[in-house]
């Protein structure tokens, strides 16, 4: 499989993966052969891209950190969550995502040789959900290679689906806007993570250090975050995980006012934050772990040739092996010599 932008997607090609929506619902089966129509449909759903299955990326095989029904799963049960929260239903729902949370540890734990590789296909206005589930796998994957004991592995995963909870409690006319908000307006999303805290402590029964890691995910390593201004050791080591989760993903997703960065760019500005909004050991993490430029999608190399990503190397994840669009040859740029004076200039998305 290799990933295409929607600009790119025509009809005849072959669905590489199933397409749903939050609640579960399969939109697009995979193998679909896609006709004009569905080609409309999926820039009409605000997918800015999807994988293709085709002759030359046969041999491409993305690894999931997470089996793709379990990350579904994942996605329904924060969607009946925050509808049932925001229309003043509070049945306990502590077991559904507790039996979600041990299904992913359980896969992260499983895939310990699996880099976290694969760009989320989402749907636009499902984000916050698809955004929750997608922190709760990510935030679990750095926790994990973090060495978290498995019982605090599990609390991160379920702050991870809960963190934006507060967010119930904002004008989602605020949530979405296009523009730059309000000093009113900014105070009000500014304060989502304590009306997130007291909600979840008043409603539910989490442990605390779910509730600390909710409270505190937007605090900076120096002090300067919200809402309590804590900094370095001060912020729950949950938190500190959990907002590199959360800013990556937030940056990689289309949202009303921006359109997704490259995961090259967003890795670069969470690198060149460490240590200021970031906790360095955080990001350390994240940069041995999280793939630059993602399985199955292409690149531009500094001779001017493109490749599809084939394979990424733990540690050093500028130096992809690729298969070249020109010939069909595999090129490790980290172990062939022929390939060292090459750089990865362009992520084709």
């Amino acid at each position: 499989m290799r990933y295409f932008p929607i600009n790119q997607i025509k009809a005849g090609m072959i669905l590489g993966q199933e397409l749903h929506d939050a609640s579960g619902k399969m939109l697009l089966a995979q193998y679909t052969k896609l006709t004009a129509e569905n080609v409309s449909y999926i820039a009409f759903l605000g997918v800015p891209g999807v994988y293709i299955d085709d002759q030359f990326s046969k041999e491409v095989e993305i690894r999931e950190v997470v089996r793709p029904e379990v990350r579904r799963s994942a996605v329904q049960i924060v969607q009946d969550i925050f509808l049932k929260a925001a229309g003043g239903e509070l049945t306990p729902q502590e077991k559904a995502i507790q039996e979600n949370v041990e299904e992913i540890v359980n896969n992260v734990l499983e895939n310990d040789d699996v880099m976290y590789n694969l760009i989320e296909v989402k749907t636009y206005d499902d984000y916050t959900y698809f955004h929750s589930a997608n922190v709760a796998i990510l935030a679990g994957v750095l926790g994990a290679k973090s060495k978290l004991p498995q019982k605090d592995l599990g609390s991160l995963v379920t702050a991870g689906f809960l963190h934006d909870i507060g967010k119930i409690f904002v004008n989602p006319d605020i949530i979405n806007a296009p523009r730059q908000l309000t000093e009113e307006e900014r105070i009000a999303m500014m304060d989502h993570p304590r009306r997130g805290y007291e909600f979840l402590s008043g409603n539910y029964n989490f442990p605390e250090e779910v509730l600390l890691a909710v409270y505190e995910h937007h605090e900076w390593h120096d002090g300067t975050g919200y809402p309590r201004r804590l900094k370095g050791n001060q912020i729950s080591p949950l938190a500190r995980i959990l907002k590199v989760a959360d800013v990556y993903d937030a940056m990689t997703s289309r949202r009303p006012y921006h359109e997704p960065y490259l995961p090259s760019e967003v890795v670069e500005y969470i690198m060149g934050r460490s240590g200021m909004e970031f906790d360095p050991e955080s990001v350390r993490v994240m940069a041995n772990e999280l793939s630059v430029y993602p399985v199955g999608c292409e690149v531009e190399l500094s001779d001017g040739r493109h490749g599809i990503v084939a394979e990424n190397h733990r540690g050093f994840v500028l130096r992809p092996t690729l298969k070249l669009l020109d010939s069909g040859k595999m090129l490790d740029l980290l172990n062939d010599h022929s390939a060292l004076n090459l750089t990865i200039t362009k992520l084709m998305m």
